[in-house]
């Protein structure tokens, strides 16, 4: 007998693929309070990108990541430095991959997602993602990679 009507999945599978689309990262997380149509055009290809390769990463991690900080103005780079009591311009990384939209970090408190990470570099690799070195707390990830070419770098 000819099938009429495609499988219908059960209620437990789409419960399952609802819950792996809500952990995704999403646009609005990376664009930290951000209007995506006041970026710049080339900012927002750079998030395109980022947003593709960090979604690999939490797929692969397995685990919702929490985006602590994503897209930033340079209003709100400084804003942030300043907070750290940082407000000599030469320590101001000014330069940071977050003003472009290549780079966001991720809440780690418990320092598992760095370790994660650091132990699987080859997938890192794959998905073209370098991340700073010895962080505490969070993890920075990058789509570009640091002068250094190192997966793992000092910034």
């Amino acid at each position: 007998m000819k099938k009429l009507l495609p499988d219908i999945p059960s209620d437990e599978e789409i419960n399952r693929k609802l819950q792996e689309i809500e952990r995704m990262i999403t646009y609005k997380e990376l664009l930290s309070g951000h209007v995506l149509s006041d970026v710049p055009i080339a900012h927002q290809q750079h998030l395109e990108d980022l947003l593709i390769k960090v979604n690999k990463l939490r797929a692969e991690w397995g685990k919702p990541l929490i985006v602590t900080s994503g897209y930033r103005s340079m209003q709100d780079h400084l804003r942030i430095y300043h907070a750290k009591g940082i407000i000599d311009p030469s320590k101001i990384p000014m330069q940071s991959k977050h003003l472009s939209g290549d780079a966001c970090d991720f809440s780690d408190p418990d320092g598992s997602l760095y370790k994660w990470a650091f132990e699987n570099q080859d997938k890192l690799a794959e998905w073209e993602l370098w991340c700073e070195k010895d962080t505490k707390g969070w993890l920075h990830v990058q789509r570009l990679p640091p002068k250094s070419g190192n997966r793992f770098f000092v910034p």
